[in-house]
């Protein structure tokens, strides 16, 4: 097993950056990529394309062993040596989009070097992810995993949202050459923190396999509970802005809603699930927050059933109660994983196997939530992801109760 040696902790300011610019990338494919690409004429038929970049995030644990395996020795250290690459993929990645003048022409660059930055930024993930189960500990694991949960959601703001805003200000191109600026510069903390050679012990013989992950114990109750958390958060988050888009409210005010349930994420959810981590433990966390975030849902089926307007005054509320929820239960799970692959001695596979789990529930709740939509309409679609979330915490209680999740809290 290989155990790092006696070093300084890596800071959390190095973890914020690191995950922080592993959402810029995945921001601008989701939210600011498909825009750009229809504003400048591009067809639908290839702007459908673009959901293929979040793919792998899906695939990933099919590389983790690798990075596991690979990096241990060399100047760098076996983990800096993942992502410092990575790192500057993605920020040449954005400054090649950066070049790019005819979007239209242009289109399938764009999308690969998109699907590149996406590569990179999973495999950079899986390396970080190691390094905080490997290095971090207690109280310090559970404020990287808010970390993680907020700096994802504050990147995926700013290459998405954010580089809209200022793309209307100063244009395209010198919008994506301050992301690929701000990736750069959340290489400085890794830079400037020396991460020592690894200890290796007897445990190296056995290199880091996918087969490993399923044969320790609790490793399946992880990975169910890692899909079931995921449904309420992302199907209702799914539909919102479908049913405000349809229900006429202005692009602004969407935008401020968003903006509002991603802040109450970063600044209320991340940090409540921290404390009461530290307080009841990680199941009761993951409970009480899966709780808050089926409340949210069902503060949005009122206006969505008809039975109140679907004023800034009511939505306001529920997407920032869905946002907080949805923080909360994302830094509980993420601790849970945390927690699971630091006592294995292959920390970058077996955080990642549950991790694209989640990602893959989360695409497709959001994506049968919205074909329910299509079919049932809106009201249907929220009571069907409503009794999904309950299904999902009632699955999650059950694995929570497994004893070698609990022993987790130990």
């Amino acid at each position: 097993m290989t155990r790092p040696a006696t070093s300084p902790a890596p800071g959390l300011l190095l973890i914020g950056a690191l995950y922080l610019a592993q959402g810029l990338p995945i921001g601008f494919a989701f939210e600011a990529l498909p825009v750009l690409l229809r504003r400048a004429g591009v067809p639908l038929e290839v702007i459908a394309w673009v959901p293929l970049a979040g793919l792998p995030w899906v695939l990933k644990p099919l590389w983790a062993p690798l990075v596991d395996n690979l990096g241990g020795g060399g100047r760098l250290g076996r983990r800096r040596a993942w992502i410092i690459p990575m790192q500057l993929i993605l920020a040449a990645a954005m400054a090649g989009l950066a070049m790019i003048t005819d979007w239209q022409a242009a289109a399938l660059p764009v999308v690969v070097l998109t699907l590149i930055a996406s590569i990179a930024s999973a495999t950079q993930d899986t390396a970080t992810d190691g390094l905080a189960a490997e290095r971090l500990h207690g109280g310090a694991l559970t404020r990287a995993n808010a970390l993680q949960s907020g700096g994802m959601m504050a990147g995926f703001m700013l290459g998405g949202s954010g580089l809209l805003w200022a793309a209307g200000h100063i244009g395209v191109q010198a919008a994506l050459v301050i992301l690929a600026g701000l990736l750069i510069a959340a290489l400085l903390p890794v830079l400037a923190w020396p991460e020592p050679r690894a200890t290796i012990t007897a445990g190296d013989r056995h290199p880091a396999r996918l087969r490993s992950y399923f044969r320790r114990p609790g490793a399946w109750p992880v990975l169910i509970a890692g899909i079931g958390f995921a449904l309420p958060y992302s199907g209702g988050l799914a539909l919102s802005k479908l049913y405000l888009t349809d229900a006429g409210m202005a692009l602004d005010r969407i935008g401020l809603i968003g903006i509002a349930g991603s802040l109450a994420m970063i600044l209320i959810g991340c940090p409540l699930a921290v404390r009461m981590i530290g307080r009841r433990g990680i199941g009761p966390t993951l409970v009480s927050a899966l709780i808050l975030t089926l409340l949210a849902l069902g503060l949005w089926l009122l206006p969505v059933a008809g039975l109140m307007a679907p004023d800034l005054d009511v939505v306001l509320p529920a997407a920032m109660l869905l946002g907080a929820g949805g923080g909360a239960a994302t830094t509980a799970a993420a601790t849970l994983m945390m927690r699971f692959a630091a006592r294995g001695n292959q920390a970058g596979t077996d955080v990642t196997i549950p991790q694209a789990a989640q990602v893959a529930g989360e695409t497709l709740s959001g994506g049968v939530a919205t074909g329910i939509a299509a079919g049932a309409g809106y009201a249907g679609a929220f009571v069907a992801v409503l009794a999904a979330g309950i299904a999902g915490l009632a699955v999650t209680r059950a694995m929570l109760a497994r004893p070698a999740l609990r022993r987790l809290d130990d």
